[in-house]
């Protein structure tokens, strides 16, 4: 098992364990369902994600109502699709660039990230195309009304492994059926 599933698994179990009513995680996407994800975006997928996705592809959660943590939930490969696509038609022309060295490379949006979990606009997002200071594959919190500051983590595998380190060691609090976990916005 590579890093980003056993850290997926790890706050998986504890996201069962502290949500029982949480929407259910789906199985793993096929090599198709990856590929009309790459297709879908026009981006190549990272192999943490890849990784991610092959394990569980998302949840199951068609209201988008409470999201397992910080409200959000896991996006299934046609949610990914559909936000990219409508963040990029909606707001991508409003992005600018960032002077760098910076995190970002650019403000708003760009066609080079890629939500992961989302609730209500509100997402976090991996850049692809990071700035001069940032990381290929960073988590950032992007708030429906963009104020991006810093990354969360360096990689998905070190965003879940944050998430579930945070947990575990009591920086929660469960409301309305999510873990509230102040230090991932």
């Amino acid at each position: 098992m590579n890093q980003t599933a056993r850290e997926f698994a790890r706050l998986r179990g504890i996201i069962e364990r502290e949500l029982p009513d949480a929407a259910p995680f789906l199985p793993g996407a096929s090599e198709h369902d990856l590929d009309r994800l790459a297709t879908g975006t026009g981006l190549v997928l990272p192999s943490e994600l890849r990784d991610l996705l092959s394990v569980s592809a998302g949840q199951d959660d068609p209201g988008e109502l409470n999201g397992p943590l910080n409200f959000h939930h896991f996006l299934t490969v046609d949610e990914i699709i559909e936000m990219h696509r409508m963040l990029t038609d909606a707001v991508g022309h409003m992005a600018e660039p960032v002077g760098q060295p910076a995190w970002l490379r650019w403000t708003v949006w760009s066609e080079s990230w890629l939500p992961c979990l989302a609730f209500q606009g509100d997402c976090y997002f991996l850049d692809l195309a990071p700035g001069d200071r940032g990381t290929f594959g960073q988590v950032v919190s992007r708030p429906n009304v963009p104020d991006l500051g810093e990354p969360i983590a360096p990689s998905l595998s070190a965003f879940l492994a944050r998430a579930a380190d945070l947990v575990d060691a009591g920086h929660v609090k469960v409301e309305e059926s999510t873990l509230v976990v102040p230090d991932l916005y």
